[in-house]
């Protein structure tokens, strides 16, 4: 009989389990191409960019229904997404540890984090099932 008990352990980089090139949406584009994005890829959340691609928000699911408890639908046409928009972004960097993003995450109560470069450029996104890849097992000690 096998008496090993395996011990589980985070390891890597962020870059290593990040969701490359993700769907992120300008802050002109209006509700209605937001809504479509959402339903297209089944997302809870994006990064919403600037006209040079910088991040420098997150647009989720929430803050498109809590629209509905504040206005008229009728009165949504011709909404941008900049005028919706509040929730600051998390972000991480690609060389941090997966470990680091687990504790991020967590800590800020976010869904996903934002994967940049320098300048906010957006290179990826992390979500919570994405840092489950960085489990490994080990025997234990």
């Amino acid at each position: 009989m096998d008496e090993r008990i395996m011990q589980p352990y985070l390891a890597g980089k962020v870059e290593d389990v990040m969701t490359r090139d993700p769907v992120v949406i300008n802050q002109e584009e209006s509700i209605f191409d937001l809504v479509k994005l959402f339903f297209e890829h089944q997302y809870h959340g994006m990064p919403v960019v600037d006209n040079e691609g910088r991040v420098f928000v997150v647009v989720r699911d929430s803050d498109i229904i809590a629209l509905f408890t504040k206005r008229e639908p009728a009165a949504l046409l011709g909404t941008r997404v900049k005028d919706i928009m509040h929730v600051p972004p998390f972000t991480i960097g690609p060389q941090d540890s997966i470990q680091r993003a687990t504790t991020k995450m967590f800590a800020d109560g976010a869904r996903f984090l934002v994967i940049v470069a320098e300048g906010s450029r957006v290179l990826g996104v992390v979500t919570r099932i994405d840092l489950m890849k960085g489990i490994g097992w080990r025997e234990a000690e």
